[in-house]
């Protein structure tokens, strides 16, 4: 039995999947685990706990970020060249790409170090929710485009030639 793997599409695949579950899972870690466990620390200790965790973790939702975009993209034109979609198909992608901005923006914001950022993070609760909310959705949709029917496009047929006289 031989394989018939294209491994650039797997590699871009997985490109979207681990930094998926990286972002995801760590605001919902955040939301559900750090921030509820730091509630009973003094105001010093948790302000240097929660720079600490900051600093790192910005590194990490820059690079999460920075992969999805790429492999997002290559993923839907992949898809869109390769297979003959339902027209939903190209409607939920924009609906899961303008979800995910706003992801991208909330954990940015979040993790980073303007004067916003540290407002938003005097009351990070709400900010947790809708972030996880978006996600959640996002991976939602996903789940729902990669359902939908991907039916090979035919092989193009190459053009007649005619014959020499």
């Amino acid at each position: 039995m031989e394989l018939d793997i294209n491994y650039p599409t797997l590699l871009f695949r997985w490109m979207h999947i681990l930094p998926a579950i990286i972002a995801v899972g760590g605001s919902i870690f955040m939301r559900a685990a750090l921030l509820p466990a730091v509630t009973g620390l003094p105001d010093s200790e948790r302000s240097k706990f929660h720079e600490a965790v900051r600093s790192r973790w910005s590194k990490w939702v820059m690079g999460a970020i920075l992969f999805l975009i790429i492999s997002g993209f290559y993923n839907f034109f992949y898809n869109t060249r390769t297979f003959q979609l339902p027209k939903v198909y190209q409607m939920l992608f924009g609906i899961k790409f303008l979800l995910a901005l706003g992801v991208f923006a909330l954990a940015s914001i979040l993790s980073g170090r303007s004067s916003l950022a540290q407002k938003l993070r005097q009351n990070p609760r709400p900010w947790l929710n809708l972030n996880v909310t978006l996600a959640v959705l996002v991976v939602l949709i996903s789940g729902v485009m990669r359902g939908l029917p991907h039916t090979p496009r035919p092989a193009d047929n190459p053009p007649a030639q005619t014959e020499a006289k």
